[in-house]
């Protein structure tokens, strides 16, 4: 009866650690202070950067002509750049915003527009293959702005990412 209580309580302790993964979060753009955090920006891992490359060409960060903050940041040089729509299409082969942004050549209006945006805050949770994406984008049009706030999900398997969730560009999973 003792060993049967020693395997089980082994058992449920293994189960336990198995499934139990360690979260990490990489807070690029942090709520406090709104700007890139480029000493995190160019140390990502290539899955995590290839994802900032997307929501960079989804949302400004400071943009001026041809020149966004976080896609510098990432060492992916200018906004548009062929680094830049490489690992959006390695890692994001099947997604609508993808192909929507790619086709833009990631353009994204400078800041002196009357309509342009600014990510006030962007952030990463990676649990296991899951990665939950948290931002604030403020969108200015003509002297009004709104704000689009995240959440968006995404599940990461063999080296590419498939949206579970999407609030930004969510129009085009209708």
């Amino acid at each position: 009866m003792n060993k049967k209580k020693c395997f089980l309580l082994h058992l449920t302790v293994l189960i336990f650690l198995t499934c139990t993964q360690a979260q990490k979060t990489y807070d690029l753009i942090p709520k406090k202070s709104g700007k890139v955090n480029r000493t995190l920006a160019a140390a990502l891992p290539i899955q995590i950067k290839a994802m900032a490359a997307l929501y960079s060409a989804m949302g400004g960060t400071d943009c001026l002509e041809q020149e966004c903050v976080l896609t510098t940041a990432l060492g992916l040089g200018k906004q548009g750049s062929d680094s830049q729509k490489n690992l959006i299409k390695k890692y994001f082969p099947d997604d609508k915003v993808a192909t929507l942004v790619l086709g833009q050549d990631c353009y994204l209006p400078p800041g002196s527009s009357s309509s342009f945006s600014n990510f006030l805050s962007l952030s990463f949770i990676v649990n296991g293959n899951t990665i939950q994406v948290n931002y604030r984008l403020a969108v200015y049009d003509h002297g009004n702005m709104k704000i689009i706030q995240g959440p968006d999900s995404y599940l990461y398997n063999h080296q590419t990412y498939k949206n579970t969730r999407r609030v930004l560009y969510a129009w085009t999973n209708k």
